[in-house]
């Protein structure tokens, strides 16, 4: 393998040495670590926030929501008798989003 006693981050070779795939000398700490930040999943709660859901209803929507609050708020808006078109621009996105949410919740 190499000569080298440490990789660039400082992880011991060879214990941590490996040959890759495509037949280059890499460190398996950096190789795991390099694949957990490139494959982490986004933490999206169980419990859609109520307080997001009631503000996307009044129209004025947080930055950002998660796809059940704003499934959630479309379901609301839908129940109260809203247009697509105007609760899209309630719950600040698209009408497609709107219409993909009301056909899954008619099914």
């Amino acid at each position: 393998m190499s000569e080298r006693t440490a990789c660039i981050h400082g992880h011991p070779y060879p214990e941590h040495e490996f040959t890759d795939a495509y037949g280059w000398s890499r460190c398996r700490q950096c190789a795991r670590e390099s694949w957990r930040r490139t494959h982490r999943s986004r933490y999206v709660p169980v419990v859609p926030d109520d307080v997001a859901i009631d503000r996307a209803v009044s129209g004025d929507p947080p930055v950002r929501l998660t796809p059940r609050e704003r499934a959630a708020a479309v379901e609301r808006l839908m129940r109260r008798g809203y247009s697509a078109r105007q609760t899209a621009e309630r719950v600040g996105c698209s009408l497609r989003t709107v219409y993909r949410i009301r056909s899954r919740s008619e099914r």
